[in-house]
């Protein structure tokens, strides 16, 4: 291997690990409190916990590896020409060509790298990794049914147990409601009831053993059955404990090569589709070429982007994958549609950036004319003009007399504030940008199927992006504002600025002043984000993705028909749909029974509305049933009665958590901890929005020390290194304080100010710590 190889491949190593992983920690990092919490909060096991996360790794790599060389290969390349040894190489007779030689070894071993992982390991991945969360819905289902609380851990099946035995298998006073049809109301109850699991057929089954079936139709309460049985069995339907989790609509993932064709071939001779399957085959070796094609494509580009340097290549990288995965989902759904051979739709993306990284790599090497490529460049030049005319501007400004140039000379007291802040805020900017690229390239990778399939308007697609990208950058600001902390310093420690204010006797504390003011007001603006635009721009985002483009009702809406009371002992109540400003209620059932769990008393009305006298009940039916079974019926149009609820116990019990602001979650904690609902994630949620937007200020406290200690040689990468490091430990403290807290092993308000006291604590010991 020549020394030139190894020059650009040590060149290649660092960008490439680190692109890897930001990228994949990206991916993972919504779903850290999901697995903490099924560790801590669902008593899952451990082992069981971190066998998924490693089952979630090949899928992860497969998107990250090529967007990550291209990254790498757009940066080495723009530092060398930015550094002229592009241009030594031309002088010393050397071809680029002969420079791109590692450069596409190293894009040939991604591209085997991907393979294997496309081809073997993510169907391996993926079988285990249904197989695994099986196993951990069960054991979270199981975990998840506490004492005398309305569950909800089975979709729309809510489920109230009065006793559990040790075992957690064993069951005494059971009442389901099952609500997987919106136009029928079946309410099951019984003495006792048995947890069955089948892990062959990944099925959980609850037994009931001595109880009744009631059902009426919601339309017409008056049409009712009541069902007697010793013995009924119940499928129960497990829902994903990652947020982020979907159920995989495409099980061709999970069969081997060999296992597609002979699928394929069986369904061919039965006559049925086999397209979808014929689509997976092609896919599991295009993706992998993805990887070479963009070395083909970034190279020439990188070695041309002298000007400009990492920001051009990270914004170079974002549209090469945003536009190559865009075409390639779009022609996947032409050929899912039968409208494009299966062939040719999936190999063109590869086939027509590929010829455009050879042309790019000829006019590159031999000299065709790119002059469409200035007008790019002309753009950037803009930038120095403007300097040099604020440079001219500040010369005329000198011959301005003193006295009209005094409120100037009071501004220019704070230079060094100035010009600290400014480029701290560039950095925040550049972070802030580049997290939005992100969040829209990997969110467009995950919905682009369901966009092709729904086909939504351009209009909505952009209000889906426009309403949930400020919530997702919120979420990552303190890591933008901790790695735009190290970079600073870094910065001022390499160029000795740093140095020359402590010559010029400003220490190290009044240095950083302003940039811990400056994240102080971040933080403020945090909070004022958080609590005015943050739960409209989530309610937005839900209108948007639920209703306008998956034509689903609103989830408090939704969601409406599991709004469960427990008044008495003897006593629920369930209501369908709450309207605040009429004060009335619509789809209103009140069942009485007796100790041995049999039904006695149910009332069902069509509408109740408050008023100072009690609850006016109009359109209802009351029933009654004996101990034969025999059900007698009491229709009335409209009647007054007295219910202990009173109409604020209902409002907004329902509303998800991130449309709420910190006053109106408190409210809703309230309420539901008053009608028997567990409550202990919204109570952690409530303390968690005090506490999180003061992480700002504890990543610059963190972030200053750690810079100022890193070694020189290791710049941005090792700066952009040890910021992940510690936001994942961050993120990690916070995540385990939070899970324990919901299983009462750690009071919530200690929990929610956990990670921040141990980072504070020692951020200060470190700062404290450094030379002044």
């Amino acid at each position: 291997m020549s020394i030139l190889d190894r020059y650009v491949w040590k060149e290649l190593g660092p960008p490439l690990a680190i692109g890897v992983s930001v990228f994949t920690f990206f991916l993972f990092i919504d779903r850290i409190y999901q697995l903490t919490n099924l560790v801590i909060t669902k008593n899952v096991p451990v082992h069981l916990v971190l066998s998924l996360l490693g089952f979630m790794l090949p899928p992860f790599l497969t998107l990250t590896l090529p967007l990550s060389l291209l990254v790498a290969v757009l940066l080495v390349g723009g530092r060398l020409a930015g550094d002229f040894e592009v241009t030594a190489i031309r002088a010393a007779g050397i071809s680029p060509l002969r420079l791109f030689r590692p450069f596409v070894i190293l894009g040939v071993l991604v591209t085997a790298l991907i393979m294997v992982l496309t081809t073997f390991l993510n169907p391996l991945a993926i079988g285990a990794f249904q197989q695994q969360l099986f196993k951990i819905l069960q054991t979270r289902a199981i975990t998840g049914i506490q004492e005398r609380t309305f569950s909800g851990a089975f979709g729309q099946i809510v489920m109230y147990i009065e006793e559990i035995a040790p075992s957690q298998l064993a069951l005494r006073g059971v009442l389901v409601s099952d609500e997987r049809e919106p136009q029928k109301s079946r309410i099951i109850l019984a003495r006792e009831g048995r947890l069955l699991s089948d892990e062959a057929q990944r099925r959980l089954t609850l037994r009931f053993i001595d109880g009744s079936i009631n059902e009426t139709e919601v339309g017409d309460p008056r049409r009712f059955r009541h069902t007697s049985f010793s013995l009924y069995d119940m499928n129960l339907p497990l829902d994903s404990p990652l947020a982020s989790a979907t159920k995989d609509d495409k099980p061709e993932r999970q069969l081997s090569m060999r296992a597609l064709l002979t699928t394929a071939q069986d369904l061919k001779r039965q006559g049925q589709i086999v397209t979808p399957y014929y689509v997976e085959y092609q896919k599991r070796f295009a993706l992998p070429v993805a990887a070479l094609v963009f070395t083909l494509v970034g190279f020439p580009l990188g070695i041309r982007t002298q000007r400009g340097g990492r920001a051009v290549a990270l914004t170079s990288s974002f549209l090469i994958v945003f536009t190559y995965y865009i075409v390639f989902n779009s022609l996947e759904g032409l050929a899912l549609g039968r409208r494009l051979p299966v062939f040719f739709a999936i190999w063109l993306p590869n086939l027509v950036f590929g010829l455009l990284g050879l042309w790019l790599i000829r006019a590159t090497t031999v000299g065709v004319s790119v002059a469409w490529m200035d007008f790019v460049w002309r753009l950037w030049a803009l930038v120095p003009r403007w300097r040099t005319g604020r440079v001219a501007r500040r010369a005329v400004w000198a011959h301005v007399p003193w006295r009209w140039r005094l409120p100037r000379l009071r501004s220019s007291t704070f230079i060094i504030d100035r010009y600290l802040v400014r480029q701290f805020l560039l950095f925040i900017g550049l972070g802030v940008l580049i997290g939005a690229v992100i969040f829209v390239v990997v969110d467009l990778l995950q919905t682009l199927d369901r966009f092709l399939r729904i086909k939504p308007p351009l209009w909505l697609i952009l209000q889906h992006f426009a309403f949930n990208m400020p919530g997702e950058i919120y979420k990552g600001l303190p890591l933008i504002v901790l790695i735009s902390t190290m970079f600073l310093f870094l910065t001022l420690t390499r160029q000795r600025e740093l140095d020359a204010m402590k010559a010029a006797g400003i220490s190290l504390y009044r240095a950083s002043l302003p940039i811990f003011l400056t994240a102080l007001v971040i933080s403020v603006l945090a909070v004022l984000f958080q609590e005015i635009a943050l739960p409209e721009l989530s309610a937005r985002a839900e209108e948007v993705d639920r209703v306008k483009i998956r034509g689903m009702p609103p989830k408090h809406l939704a969601r409406q028909n599991q709004i469960w009371y427990r008044s008495a002992d003897t006593r629920f109540i369930r209501v369908t749909l709450m309207d605040p400003v009429e004060k009335s209620m619509e789809g209103l059932q009140a069942l009485d029974i007796d100790r041995d769990w049999k039904l006695v008393d149910r009332l069902d009305a069509k509408r109740a509305s408050w008023t100072p006298e009690g609850w006016q009940v109009t359109d209802g039916i009351l029933r009654h049933i004996d101990s034969a079974n025999r059900v007698r019926s009491d229709a009335f149009d409209k009647r007054l009665m007295a219910l202990p609820e009173h109409i604020n116990d209902f409002i907004e019990v329902q509303r998800p958590i991130d449309t709420l602001s910190f006053l109106e979650l408190r409210a809703v904690v309230q309420k539901l901890r008053e009608s028997g609902h567990q409550v202990s994630k919204y109570v952690v949620q409530l303390y968690s929005r005090l506490s999180f937007p003061l992480v700002h200020v504890i990543m610059v406290l963190v972030g200053i020390p750690f810079a100022l200690a890193s070694p020189r040689s290791g710049g941005r990468a090792m700066g952009i290194g040890m910021a992940i490091a510690i936001a994942v430990s961050y993120w990690m403290v916070h995540s385990v304080s939070l899970a324990l807290a919901q299983a009462d092993l750690l009071p919530p308000t200690l929990a929610a100010w956990t990670a921040n006291v141990i980072f504070a604590g020692l951020g200060t010991a470190l700062y404290l710590s450094a030379r002044t």
